[in-house]
């Protein structure tokens, strides 16, 4: 059936098909055609403006047909880095070197490179979860077939390699050791560390070269040391096996290690059922060696802090030199806003030999400067005022599995915070990290300078008991003979 229309009249609407108005080539609002036929094929848009001509001139000639310029086509956009932005738009650099540049990496090389970061994390948690096997195996067949008179003075040397915490006793022992002050252990304060003390900020692991002279103390040997920043592993096996990975550094002593996050993760999806399954906590060093948790000595819930114990030896036999953890420098002071900083970035152990094969830097660092301090509610902190300091806001967002590395000044090398996350402002787009600030680390420590009643008590003993032995004898002491047989309190 054929549509028709009449020239001398438009009807708005009618019933019968002849008299449908068309609004388009291909489409009818004729009530009796409720299926309208399909559209034409859209044909291939002019890319070039047309000629156009000038306007008459004074004299009455036209002007040369002139082209206009069509504006140039706008780049593709970059492939998505795992970098941040500023405020004003800017990228963050990396403090590496060697590393390709941003023009340099196209589609391909960051496709390439996100699926073997895949591989590596999937087989960094398939070797924890063996590893985490092979001691519930030992621990096991251990306790089945005992141990006799002979192998005691054996099991002496590894039971404190052998002894780890699994999750539920670590998340208990969190819980009841909220606050907790190390009474053996005290904290130096460093604010502005000697070169033997600073990190290398240039993508290798270490300490910095020295320019001049410095006093070393006896005993210390750097060659013996390795880096005292490593990779904190919460691993639960079972029919649900779950990996959370944080980081972490030495603090005080090689042994001890600050880390924040990744318990508080586990424990928040710890069932009844995984009560019995096997779990434990790995600490992973630079040097490739693997060390376990045997106590969490104290912990902050509010700014996110865990101090752990280490066992004395690692648990994987290896023909590298066992090297101690160098501890941190720790800055008191909060770093004033605008500071400089390089906030440690997570890499996967089991990707350094690909990492050195391809030339590139064994630790990565992001740059970005220090924004602003938040107190418990939210609202900006002054430092150096009576607000407290809860949270340190930074203009880098750490990357997963960054959560408990330090934060370091980059221009007196010193710790300044802990890496917790990243956020957001209400009403920008942009993504903030924000961190602990390292005066809360000391509260974990004893105050230096500072000794227990226990140590004034001993050394007293050790003097040949000269002195009052506690507060109350110094009162009878100074205090005046009593005439009365009672006496009364005001």
């Amino acid at each position: 059936m054929t549509l028709t229309l009449r020239p001398a009249q438009r009807l708005l609407h009618t019933a019968r098909p002849r008299h449908a108005r068309l609004i388009g080539s291909h489409l009818s609002v004729s009530p009796d055609f409720a299926n309208a036929p399909p559209p034409p094929v859209p044909t291939v848009a002019q890319t070039t403006a047309p000629r156009q001509l000038r306007p008459i001139d004074r004299q009455g000639q036209h002007a040369q047909p002139t082209e206009t310029k069509t504006a140039p086509q706008a780049r593709a956009p970059e492939a998505a880095r795992p970098t941040s932005r500023t405020d004003d738009g800017d990228r963050l650099r990396t403090t590496t070197q060697g590393s390709p540049k941003g023009g340099d990496r196209g589609g391909k090389f960051d496709t390439a490179e996100s699926a073997q970061d895949c591989v590596s994390a999937a087989a960094l948690e398939a070797h924890l979860l063996r590893t985490l096997a092979q001691l519930h195996e030992k621990r096991r067949l251990g306790a089945e077939v005992g141990l006799g008179t002979e192998d005691a003075s054996a099991s002496e040397a590894t039971s404190s390699t052998a002894a780890w915490l699994d999750l539920p006793t670590l998340a208990r022992q969190k819980r009841d050791r909220e606050g907790h002050v190390v009474e053996d252990l005290t904290v130096e304060y460093e604010p502005t560390p000697g070169a033997s003390r600073r990190l290398r900020l240039d993508g290798r692991t270490g300490v910095q070269q020295q320019d001049g002279p410095e006093t070393i103390p006896v005993g210390h040997d750097a060659a013996e040391e390795q880096d005292g920043i490593v990779t904190v592993a919460h691993v639960l096996g079972g029919e649900n096996p779950r990996v959370s990975i944080c980081s972490g550094f030495a603090v005080g002593k090689p042994d001890h290690a600050a880390s924040a996050a990744g318990d508080g993760q586990i424990e928040h999806h710890l069932t009844l059922a995984d009560a019995t399954a096997p779990s434990a906590t790995f600490v992973l060093a630079q040097s490739g060696h693997v060390y376990t948790v045997q106590a969490l000595l104290s912990s902050i819930t509010e700014a996110d802090l865990l101090l752990l114990r280490l066992s004395p030896d690692p648990i994987n036999p290896s023909a590298l030199p066992l090297r101690r953890l160098r501890s941190l420098p720790i800055n008191p002071y909060p770093a004033p806003v605008s500071t400089s900083v390089a906030v440690h970035r997570y890499l996967n152990p089991l990707s350094r030999l690909r990492r050195k094969l391809q030339k590139l830097p064994e630790r990565e660092w992001d740059e970005g400067s220090v924004r602003e301090y938040k107190d418990q509610i939210g609202r900006t902190a002054e430092p150096g005022t009576y607000d407290a300091l809860h949270s340190m806001w930074l203009s880098c967002a750490p990357s997963s599995g960054s959560s408990g590395g330090p934060v370091i000044d980059r221009k007196t090398g010193s710790v300044i915070g802990v890496t917790r996350g990243s956020t957001h402002k209400y009403g920008e787009r942009q993504e903030y990290g924000f961190a602990t600030p390292s005066e809360r680390i000391f509260e974990m420590f004893r105050l230096p300078g500072f000794k227990t009643t226990a140590e004034r008590e001993a050394e007293r003993l050790a003097s040949g008991g000269a002195g009052p032995s506690s507060t109350a004898d110094n009162h009878s002491a100074d205090s005046p003979p009593s005439t009365s047989g009672s006496t009364r309190k005001a």
